[in-house]
Formats: C-alpha cells, sequence, structure tokens
C-alpha cells in the first residue's frame, strides 16, 4: 500500500525512531508511544490530522519490524549514557542500590519516596528504622537506613501502565549547564 506523502511527512514529523531502543517517540509530545496505542495517541494528541490520516500513520508505525511490541522487548540504555534529547531529564530520581538474588545491581528507579520504599520492602526485604508519628520537623526526609541513592539524573520512555519505568542516565555536566542557565536567568529578572 503506497502512501501519500503529506501523510509520510506527518509520521516523519511526529515521530522519531529510535531503533537501538526498540521504540518510537512522539517528539512533539516527548515521549516513547505503545505501537498499539498509536491511533489512540494521535486521536488524543493530534487531532489536527484527518481520521484517514491517523489510520495511516498508525498503520505505518505498526508495520516497523524493529519496534517492541510488547514491554519486555523493549531496550534501555545503561546507566553510563547520555540522555536521549528528545525526553525530559528529570533530577529527582531515587535509584536503588539494592543487588538481586544473583549479584547483580538493582536498575530500579522511581521518582517517590513511597515508590523506592515499597520496592526496597517488596524486592530486596528493605525495613524501615523510622518510627511512624512525632514531631515531622524532627525527622529526615530519607530514612537513615535507607536503600537507595537520592537525586539522581533519569529519563523514561512511556507514560503508561506497566511500559512505564524511569533509567538512570549520565547527565552530571547537564545539571550545572541547568543550574547556571537558572542562575543567569535569576541574575538578569
Amino acid at each position: 500500500m503506497s502512501c501519500p506523502t503529506s501523510v509520510m511527512d506527518e509520521l516523519n514529523r511526529i515521530f522519531l525512531a529510535y531503533d537501538e531502543y526498540r521504540i518510537i517517540v512522539c517528539t512533539i509530545c516527548q515521549f516513547a508511544v505503545v505501537p498499539s496505542q498509536t491511533e489512540h495517541h494521535l486521536r488524543k494528541h493530534h487531532s489536527r490530522l484527518t481520521y484517514q490520516q491517523r489510520r495511516i500513520v498508525a498503520q505505518k508505525v505498526q508495520s516497523l519490524p524493529q519496534l517492541a511490541l510488547v514491554e519486555s522487548d523493549v531496550i534501555y540504555p545503561r546507566p553510563d549514557q547520555p540522555p536521549i534529547n528528545t525526553l525530559p531529564i528529570f533530577f529527582d530520581g531515587l535509584k536503588c542500590t539494592g543487588k538481586h538474588e544473583d549479584g547483580n545491581a538493582c536498575r530500579y528507579m522511581c521518582r517517590t519516596i513511597t515508590g523506592i520504599q515499597k520496592h526496597c520492602k517488596d524486592e530486596h526485604g528493605w525495613i524501615n528504622i523510622q518510627k511512624r508519628g512525632g514531631d515531622a520537623r524532627d525527622k529526615q526526609v530519607h530514612s537513615e537506613n535507607r536503600l537507595w541513592e537520592c537525586n539522581r539524573a533519569c529519563q523514561r520512555f512511556f507514560k503508561v501502565g506497566r511500559w512505564q519505568r524511569y533509567f538512570e542516565v549520565a547527565a552530571s555536566g547537564l545539571q550545572d549547564m541547568i543550574e547556571h542557565t537558572t542562575n543567569q536567568k535569576h541574575l538578569f529578572f
């Protein structure tokens, strides 16, 4: 089936494929789209496209052979790799420092204290020594015996269900650059 040029232009304008990760990113919305949900994504976020254009673009995306069709087929970057420039970077990531039964480091990341605590309890048997109650001003945000590192740079591909997962990126120079830019803006205003 041949595609009109305008539809292919729309496909290339909206999406960028990353074969090495087996994903396709909506560069406008700045997150990866699950291939089976492409038409829904286009209808919800890109309604200026006609019904026919959305169908053709969605069919083209789903026919790309390198895309992961299930979440376990997605390949995630190593923690020492630079950020992916079409995705937002978060600097408040919480990275688990636990180890799996096979001795390999756990790569779980999230951005909430309750999320990291639940993971550490469920996966590594961590027990919070910080007691409940009392004056919250006297307590630390993170328990003294925490099993995670704070303020790690991270990104995520997807925003939906089981596909959603944060991963660490090497962004040490980026944090300094952002802080410098923010300081310069503050001094200007």
